[in-house]
């Protein structure tokens, strides 16, 4: 995939769960192995904007048309990691989002 950024998030203290912010344009890849997204939770809409979460083999797993805030529920099985798509045209116009996740293990791979 072109121009795709890492994030490395460790998990909450004797969890599984694990939790990005991700407000700029592009694609962001916020796991490199098999997870469950567990939320998508927009915190501001961005402008002219849409949001997509995606496997690492660039399955859709949840998306968003338009973006609007709210919470969104997903217990989505993610082979191969979790990328998060949010095209705009400047990181200013981006939609501001925070992801939860499971990974097996505490590692940060």
């Amino acid at each position: 995939m072109p121009d795709l950024t890492d994030l490395y998030a460790p998990p909450a203290p004797g969890s599984l769960m694990r939790s990005v912010q991700v407000m700029r344009a592009g694609l962001v890849r916020i796991a490199r192995r098999d997870a469950e997204v567990y939320s998508v939770q927009i915190i501001s809409a961005g402008s002219w904007t849409r949001a997509r979460v995606m496997n690492g083999n660039g399955r859709t797993l949840w998306e968003q048309p338009s973006t609007f805030t709210g919470s969104f529920w997903l217990g989505a099985a993610a082979e191969g990691g979790v990328i998060v798509e949010i095209p705009s045209s400047r990181d200013q116009e981006a939609a501001n989002l925070t992801i939860n996740w499971r990974e097996p293990d505490q590692e940060i791979v």
